[in-house]
């Protein structure tokens, strides 16, 4: 298994581009609808640090890490357009875990279509635990609830 996952995806809201960037750089709002958050704290208006909760599910052979605790930073390293770049760098099950994230916001109509990609690089016991959980499909699920949960927070 590569170190480097990459993921990729987009959506449409009925935001204007400017609600929308201006809701995604909004870092201490933002962070509130991420799921399965159970703390944060705002460090500045660019840069968060949270803890997670993250349900591995029932294949994974051991109880104990069937649901584990992430702490991560999350930084907004730029904003150029409608580009905007994250950073998040964290730890899980004693593994670390890094995460670039580029959302671009482009005008659809009356709303937004938003394209995002990832690449998260994982640590060697991450690596290690894909012989008994699909932490590719782990990944990407926990990525598509992320957005979901941005979704529905952009339009309320």
């Amino acid at each position: 298994m590569s170190s480097e996952l990459h993921y990729s995806g987009s959506f449409t809201v009925g935001k204007s581009p400017i609600d929308v960037l201006n809701f995604i750089t909004d870092l201490p709002r933002a962070i509130t609808c991420i799921p399965n958050i159970i703390s944060y704290e705002v460090l500045s208006k660019d840069r968060v640090r949270a803890r997670f909760r993250v349900d591995l599910g029932n294949e994974v052979p051991i109880a104990e890490l069937r649901r584990i605790t992430t702490d991560a930073t999350i930084e907004l390293i730029s904003q150029l357009g409608n580009e905007v770049r994250y950073r998040v760098d964290g730890r899980a099950a004693g593994s670390a875990i890094g995460v670039l994230l580029a959302i671009r916001v482009n005008e659809l109509g009356d709303g937004s279509r938003i394209d995002w990609d990832a690449t998260a690089s994982l640590g060697r016991l991450l690596q290690m635990m894909s012989r008994f959980v699909s932490i590719d499909s782990l990944v990407k699920r926990i990525s598509e609830d992320t957005i979901h949960g941005f979704i529905e927070c952009l339009l309320r």
